[in-house]
């Protein structure tokens, strides 16, 4: 009796023995792959380094071979894949015809990401980015919807010939007013847009067809200012004519406050206005529009980041828009903010909470001046690996008029990205 019990412990221990070296086994494993993609990112920092070293040089630099140069014209490739599973307490057809009063009229909400009850597959996007020369980068991303339409979401050439701070990019681009206007669904801090930056730009943002010039100024601290020239579109309140334009200026600044980042921007935008014309018995002439006076876009934005233990950080991010629209009735005043409030545990976990407000909405039509439209949402989110995350998101939205009557849509969102390749193609990320 005495031996089988000795040798049912030592089995035992032997037992759990092997499940601990396992599971050292695999959390040394997970160390070495984040570890892996730290030097690997370093190499990429210290390859774009050596370019702009190159760039001071393109004076003076000798030509090079044809097979030298095919090199520079090999492209980082990324794919990003999303999708997920969708529960909201009204149908698709109600939810695709809902509207925004003052902004998106019903019919005309653009859904393009979880549009649906059940499963929803939105997107694979396919960044490009090269190095054309030492003073010159080109960027793609190409946005494959899920029922196989193509867009170019952004496309453009990016200087480093400039010196002194300076830099200059044109093409398709998306405009760097505002804190969160320039980043892509993959990064979002939550799965659907801003309520104040979707009611006045739509999901694709601010931007379009234009050029960019950014200066970075040689102070101990991050300042800098840009200025943006783009072609005007109606789906952002400005005049599409071919003598419209929109204007936008910017001015960031970042620092240090103890082991904490502060970063904030106040940014504006002008451009022609435009007014659906009207027949002879007063009825909406479709696509016919005339210029009337200007649109004006105020934002400001303030983000406090402070690092915990690990990987841990806690994040507070808030911004600001305001748009003044001349029409012939009078001036068209929208405003809201959104203030978030993300938790990062470790590499692995996070969470984070929402509240976004449309409280100013005075148009010319007393039937659409409806204020204090609201959103609150929380999310929970797991990140295995640096290219993958899966997140959980809950919405109660006070935003949405279903058939003209206000409607709170409760949403819960299950949502996957991966991410194939090389993280630069598509700019800046976000936390």
């Amino acid at each position: 009796m005495v031996k089988k019990t000795v040798l049912s412990l030592v089995c035992t221990t032997a037992l759990f023995s092997s499940e601990y070296e396992v599971e050292q086994l695999k959390k040394q494993m997970a160390q070495l792959q984040q570890q892996l993609y730290e030097m690997q990112q370093q190499i990429k920092v210290l390859e774009k380094q050596s370019f702009k070293e190159e760039a001071s040089k393109v004076e003076s630099a000798q030509p090079v071979t044809s097979a030298e140069s095919s090199l520079t014209h090999v492209p980082e490739i990324e794919l990003v894949l999303n999708g997920g599973y969708t529960s909201r307490n009204i149908s698709n057809y109600n939810y695709s015809n809902g509207s925004i009063p003052g902004f998106i009229d019903a019919g005309n909400m653009e859904i393009p990401f979880n549009a649906k009850n059940g499963f929803n597959f939105n997107y694979a996007d396919v960044g490009l980015s090269a190095d054309i020369d030492p003073a010159l980068e080109a960027s793609a991303i190409f946005h494959i919807h899920g029922d196989g339409t193509l867009e170019i979401e952004e496309a453009y050439i990016i200087t480093r010939a400039l010196e002194h701070g300076f830099g200059f990019k044109a093409g398709k681009l998306k405009s760097a007013f505002g804190k969160s206007n320039e980043q892509h669904h993959h990064t979002w801090n939550f799965e659907d847009k801003e309520l104040i930056n979707f009611a006045l730009f739509g999901i694709d943002g601010l931007g379009g067809e234009g050029a960019q010039l950014q200066w970075t100024a040689p102070t101990p601290f991050y300042l800098m200012s840009g200025i943006e020239l783009f072609n005007g579109n109606p789906n952002q309140g400005f005049s599409a004519k071919e003598s419209a334009s929109t204007a936008v200026g910017y001015l960031k600044i970042g620092s240090e406050i103890g082991e904490g980042k502060l970063s904030s921007g106040i940014s504006y935008a002008q451009g022609k206005s435009e007014i659906q014309n009207i027949d002879g018995s007063g009825n909406l002439i479709p696509d016919s529009f005339s210029d009337y006076g200007q649109t004006r876009l105020y934002g400001a934005d303030v983000t406090f980041e402070y690092p915990l233990d690990g990987y841990g950080a806690l994040t507070w991010q808030n911004e600001w828009i305001q748009r003044n629209k001349d029409t012939a009735a009078g001036v068209e005043k929208q405003a809201g903010y959104y203030s978030e409030l993300l938790y990062q545990f470790n590499d692995h976990w996070a969470m984070g909470v929402r509240y976004d407000e449309i409280y100013k909405n005075e148009t010319t039509d007393p039937l659409t001046s409806i204020e204090h439209l609201n959103r609150t949402s929380a999310k929970l989110e797991y990140k295995p690996f640096e290219s993958s995350r899966f997140r959980l998101q809950y919405n109660q939205d006070h935003s949405k008029y279903i058939a003209n009557n206000q409607k709170t849509l409760h949403e819960v969102i299950v949502n996957y990205t991966i991410e194939i390749g090389g993280h630069e193609a598509h700019g800046g990320e976000r936390k």
